[in-house]
């Protein structure tokens, strides 16, 4: 087995002409490090407020390079609820195929299958990662960001936030969509 580390690894490129030479089974792992300042032009989606830290690991195996990316990095996020800003932990865990575009003993191009859903590895032998860390990163974004479990959010009134203060709002306790059931209930209370 293979092994290259590299900390401090700014660039999403690989050259895996060497990997792809090699017998089937070689492996190549690599420590990444990406700034803040590369993240955030990854995506106008996000903006990042911890670099990404992980790992790369390549494994040549059956005509395709495996790829497994492992990491963490921070998002500025804004709550769903209260509306304030907060750090939002993301964690990515990738496992993808590569398939290489170009035979390297024979230079000649390889055509994909139809039903093979794997990514390409350039003519030069380039494996680039950024759009499937891009993805992977928003696909880690929660949905609805909170900025924590309890939030208590704005109230619907004044717009105060019920995390810091207390209103003096009155708030209908009932659910409107749930009006029509109460009166059933204040019935059954009287009989």
């Amino acid at each position: 087995m293979v092994s290259n580390h590299q900390s401090h690894l700014e660039s999403l490129q690989f050259n895996v002409a060497g990997l792809l030479s090699g017998p089937k089974g070689g492996t190549r792992s690599y420590d990444l490090y990406i700034p803040v300042s590369e993240l955030d032009q990854l995506d106008e989606n996000f903006d990042a407020v911890k670099p990404f830290e992980g790992t790369v690991r390549f494994l040549w195996t059956n005509e395709r390079i495996m790829t497994i990316v492992s990491g963490v990095a921070a998002v500025t996020m804004q709550c769903s609820r209260c509306l304030e800003l907060f750090e939002q932990p993301i964690h990515i865990e990738i496992e993808e195929a590569f398939l290489p575009s170009v035979d390297l003993s024979t230079g000649k191009a390889i055509e994909p299958e139809e039903t093979d859903d794997a990514l390409r590895i350039d003519k030069h032998h380039i494996l680039d990662l950024t759009e499937l860390l891009r993805q992977s990163i928003l696909l880690a974004l929660p949905l609805t960001p909170l900025c924590k479990s309890d939030c208590a959010g704005l109230c619907p009134e004044c717009g105060a936030n019920l995390n810091y203060e207390r209103c003096t709002c009155q708030h209908e306790e009932t659910d409107p969509r749930w009006a029509a059931l109460k009166i059933f209930l204040q019935e059954d209370k009287q009989h």
